[in-house]
């Protein structure tokens, strides 16, 4: 016994209709999320982390990236180089994952050593002609460059135009002075969904009066809006008269393709990076640093990243039930709304043209 047709609206004028989605099955096909890594997150700059972190000789970050493990690491000589977290001897990681300091870069398995260059120098206890084989064995680079305290990596062996890249981020946090922001705290969390629904969730402030109340109640809803530009997305609103002086939510939200967003509050900011880890898993890593983290503001702070945490726990579990209901087979595209999806249509289209260069 068959079950019921699911019908469609009838045909209309495509001038008529509004943008639609990308399919549902581009948010748990394997092809596609392994297309997405060759053709997105193996081949584009990214941003990797806040100088913050890595400000003195062997301090480190270290995770994993669309399935690469990566660090970057301040060197004896103060440059910044990175490096695929693999170790040329059996495959183990260098660092453990995190950030922190280094005294050496030494495999965690069998005990090898590099220096902050890549190059191999000791093997111990291998046996045969050490010498020979730390000249010729080395990390496998990692193309680095910043914009300002922004670290930026690329994973490809002939990496794109970095300028170009950078589209118009340079002009969007022209007025912030990033540099000044201290390194205060770390939170990662892990997602069951792919990470365009997380960044579709964040490219859109039609959700807020339903699912953030407490970030509604600041807001003037009406104002919102989402301004699309060259690789970048900005959140424009503005706030409602009684909560101008204590709303957390006064700064400037800017998402960078393809999975970052700067979000900078009155006293700090959240680099918040979207990580891919499955075709229908995400994790969240959030890097919160602030210009004063004397104990005095401790309090100020602790609210700032309280009032981040709780829209955050809004947005997972949203965007885990849209997951599901993305793999049950009933959807596959919707309507986007003109008035204010205008930046979820901005991503759709960049993830197009991704797949296209992918011939998927």
């Amino acid at each position: 016994m068959t079950g019921p047709a699911h019908s469609k609206q009838s045909p209309v004028a495509d001038a008529e209709r509004n943008a639609e989605t990308i399919p549902a099955r581009w948010y748990h096909d394997a092809q596609m999320y392994e297309a997405e890594n060759d053709k997105i997150f193996f081949s584009e700059w990214l941003i990797f982390c806040h100088d913050a972190l890595v400000q003195e000789p062997g301090s480190y970050v270290a995770y994993t990236l669309a399935g690469r493990p990566v660090m970057v690491i301040r060197g004896k000589d103060g440059q910044l180089r990175a490096f695929h977290n693999v170790c040329r001897h059996r495959a183990s990681m260098v660092l453990r994952e995190g950030h922190g300091k280094a005294e050496a870069l030494r495999c965690i398995y069998h005990g090898w050593v590099y220096d902050s260059e890549g190059c191999l120098k000791k093997a111990p206890n291998f046996g045969g002609d050490e010498k020979a084989l730390c000249d010729r064995t080395s990390l496998f680079p990692i193309h680095l460059r910043q914009l300002g305290p922004l670290v930026f990596i690329c994973m490809a062996e002939n990496p794109p135009d970095f300028e170009a890249s950078l589209g118009d981020l340079p002009a969007a946090i022209r007025s912030v002075d990033l540099s000044a922001y201290k390194f205060y705290d770390m939170a990662t969390h892990p997602l069951a969904c792919n990470w365009k629904t997380y960044i579709e969730n964040y490219m859109e402030g039609y959700h807020i009066p339903a699912i953030h109340p407490g970030l509604n109640r600041d807001i003037d809803f009406s104002t919102y809006r989402v301004i699309p530009e060259n690789r970048i997305a900005r959140h424009e609103t503005g706030l409602r008269a009684e909560r101008a002086e204590d709303a957390v939510n006064n700064g400037l939200w800017v998402w960078v393709w393809p999975n970052c967003a700067l979000n900078i509050y009155k006293n700090g900011m959240n680099l918040e990076l979207v990580i891919p880890t499955g075709p229908e898993t995400t994790e969240l890593r959030y890097c919160y640093l602030f210009t004063d983290t004397s104990p005095d503001k401790e309090a100020e702070n602790r609210r700032t990243i309280d009032v981040s945490l709780e829209v955050t726990r809004e947005d997972i579990e949203l965007c885990e039930i849209v997951q599901k209901n993305l793999r049950a087979g009933i959807y596959d595209t919707g309507e986007l709304s003109p008035r204010h999806e205008n930046g979820v249509v901005y991503f759709h289209d960049m993830v197009r043209a991704a797949h296209k260069k992918a011939r998927l």
